[in-house]
């Protein structure tokens, strides 16, 4: 068994030994180190995972009616792409415009450059998203989606 550390960008791997999993220079991982330093630092990449469809504890993540914000709380889902991009992701809608965090908390849909994005896989088919701010997005009681989680929550959790 192994528990993945999320550095922002970046990944340490402990092995089951209490290990840090490091590179060495002929490619090959050891897990022999006791702190994280550079040569434990990993990118993780999602590959193959262009689509993007969440849900959370309250419904699906869609583009609300009559804004530029998105709701969290919809019976119907929204499709997005999800971009790699220097070991963090950029969403896009369908309308070809990108997710980002407003000055107010609200996770907008209508940007015309991208906000990076990092994601932490945790349990069992769900992950965490942390904007370009390092809060969390989650859902609120009124349904809104908000990028100012402070902690991991419940509501910040989604299956992917």
């Amino acid at each position: 068994m192994f528990s993945v550390e999320w550095l922002s960008h970046k990944v340490a791997i402990k092995a089951s030994n209490g290990k840090y999993i490091c590179t060495k220079k002929n490619g090959q991982l050891l897990a022999v180190c006791d702190t994280i330093g550079e040569d434990e630092q990993l990118t993780l990449k999602l590959i193959n995972r262009p689509m993007l469809i969440l849900r959370g504890n309250n419904g699906f993540i869609c583009h609300h009616r009559n804004s530029n914000t998105l709701d969290a709380s919809r019976s119907v889902y929204d499709i997005f792409t999800l971009q790699y991009s220097n070991g963090a992701y950029h969403i896009k809608g369908a309308n070809g415009r990108y997710w980002y965090v407003s000055s107010a908390g609200l996770v907008c849909s209508d940007g015309e450059s991208p906000e990076d994005f990092t994601l932490e896989l945790l349990q069992r088919g769900r992950l965490a998203i942390r904007g370009k701010n390092g809060k969390y997005l989650h859902g609120d009681q009124g349904g809104m989606l908000k990028g100012d989680g402070l902690s991991l929550c419940s509501s910040a959790l989604w299956e992917y």
